[in-house]
């Protein structure tokens, strides 16, 4: 089962944004280092500078950009889904911020594992072991403390695809029902249109390889689903983003969306 054990995908993740670091920003009362050891001790084998997760540094800068913009206009909830080994709660921490990490358990039991044995305690996350497919994340996010009338910042890095669409919408319902006005959701999407014979083969055999992993992709975005998502979802997009197109995948990109809530909740 995919979450029978931590995501190696996450693990992939940390070890290029931690070669992003220093191009980051942070808060004052950040601990930069501590986010940097965590990093270390997740990369392992993938400390190794073998390929890049598409549009990784976009997705990392625009999530990055919406954190601290979040932060200096007084919001005090960031909760972050699909977490994986986010360190952002150490590299923006030190305020009056709460952050809330969502993730499969294992995963984060694996992050928590690591941070205890670096000495790394932050104590203004709640970690939130979840399937987002069968949990109950309102009653989750409100026995951890999160206030629905107060504003949030609610970030789905690098998870959408790996839920399937009915799973994604019911997610993307449930952050709305909750955003008060003045919350912002931040997603990324991996784009592709439909593929050539030569992209075929290559989403074929890299699909056969997140299936071994346990984290197989359950759903493909073409280009206009994500806006479209937001849009019946209740969000209403106030900016976009994409990466360049791949170069082996021909017409594939990463797209980040910033939303607002739209309309009535």
């Amino acid at each position: 089962m995919a979450s029978a054990r931590p995501s190696v995908t996450a693990r992939w993740a940390a070890a290029h944004r931690a070669r992003l670091a220093r191009t980051r920003p942070s808060t004052p009362g950040a601990d930069v280092a501590a986010e940097h050891r965590l990093y270390r001790d997740v990369s392992g084998i993938f400390a190794v500078p073998v390929g890049r997760p598409p549009g990784m540094a976009e997705r990392t800068r625009v999530v990055d950009a919406e954190v601290a913009r979040a932060i200096g206009r007084g919001t005090t909830q960031v909760v972050l889904l699909g977490a994986g080994y986010d360190g952002r709660a150490l590299r923006f921490g030190g305020g009056t911020v709460r952050w809330f990490e969502v993730d499969l358990p294992a995963t984060q039991a694996d992050k928590r594992r690591r941070l205890d044995a670096l000495g790394i305690r932050p104590d203004d996350v709640a970690y939130l072991p979840l399937r987002l497919a069968t949990d109950d994340l309102d009653g989750a996010l409100d026995a951890a403390g999160h206030d629905r009338a107060a504003p949030s910042l609610f970030v789905c890095e690098g998870l959408l695809a790996s839920l399937t669409l009915g799973t994604a919408v019911s997610l993307c319902e449930s952050l709305r029902a909750r955003a008060a006005p003045g919350s912002t959701l931040v997603a990324d999407f991996p784009v592709s249109p439909e593929p050539g014979t030569p992209a075929r083969a290559l989403r074929a055999a890299t699909d056969a390889l997140l299936r071994v992993l346990g984290e197989p992709r359950r759903h493909e975005f073409r280009p206009g689903d994500p806006e479209k998502l937001m849009v019946v979802t209740g969000w209403r997009v106030t900016h976009a983003e994409a990466s360049r197109q791949s170069r082996v995948d021909r017409g594939s990109y990463t797209l980040i969306l910033v939303c607002e809530p739209g309309g009535e909740r």
